[in-house]
């Protein structure tokens, strides 16, 4: 299949075991959710994805070509990009530098000049505000940034991992709103998240993660309105 299937995977930290068996398909275009509370194994599986974590077991195939052992960059130049839980800009440096950080593996310079106006864009709170500080954004402006420049690379699929996390409420309907026009614009994106009920509502489809395990999966309609996830993640009793 073209996209991303990662198949039965099986990672520890030492002797405790983090991934068991997880299996997951992001076919090419839209927004996949893998989603699960705290601790249950999303960012471990967005790290073997990207290269980070080699699996003890499994297998990661992206457009036909298997990953798993692949360096980080390596893994990048077949095209794809993680935006690491926690937003990772670089503090000191303006926005327009992080953005240009992101162009990797672009060396000219026209196409860089593109890629970045293409950014503005698409964030056009970050053009505004190109010269300015990263690390005098807010939360939710970091995030953006942060997506922007995994965006310069210029990936078929965008792992964004928990990219609502400690961002205030209205800035998140901001950013699921962006995530959208970027799925739009034709790239897949894996939507790693706690927050469930955002991610249901633009996920075609969606995985539920527990203690390393998929134990559920669906059309993200389907799941917004099945009562396990109701009772279990989005607080609302039978």
């Amino acid at each position: 299949m073209t996209g991303l299937s990662i198949e039965n995977i099986h990672y520890a930290y030492g002797g405790a075991r983090a991934l068991d068996g997880v299996s997951l398909n992001v076919p090419e275009g839209g927004i996949i959710a893998l989603l699960g509370s705290n601790g249950a194994g999303k960012t471990t599986t967005a790290k073997v994805i990207a290269g980070a974590f080699a699996p003890s077991r499994g297998r990661v195939v992206f457009n036909g070509e298997t990953l798993s052992g692949m360096p980080v960059h390596r893994v990048m130049r077949r095209g794809i990009v993680l935006v690491p839980e926690g937003r990772q800009v670089f503090a000191q440096m303006t926005i327009q530098e992080n953005l240009l950080m992101g162009a990797f593996k672009e060396s000219n310079r026209s196409r860089v000049a593109e890629l970045l106006e293409k950014s503005f864009e698409t964030f056009p709170r970050l053009k505004e505000r190109r010269s300015q500080l990263a690390g005098s954004l807010s939360g939710g402006e970091q995030q953006m940034l942060a997506i922007a420049r995994g965006l310069m690379g210029e990936p078929r699929l965008l792992v964004l991992d928990e990219p609502s996390l400690g961002i205030m409420p209205k800035l998140v309907e901001e950013i699921f709103v962006l995530i959208e026009r970027v799925a739009e614009s034709g790239v897949s994106i894996l939507l790693i998240e706690q927050n469930v009920r955002a991610s249901l509502r633009v996920a075609s489809h969606a995985y539920v993660l527990e203690k390393g395990r998929i134990i559920l999966d669906g059309e993200g309609d389907a799941l917004l309105n099945d009562a396990f996830v109701q009772n279990a993640y989005l607080g609302v009793d039978d």
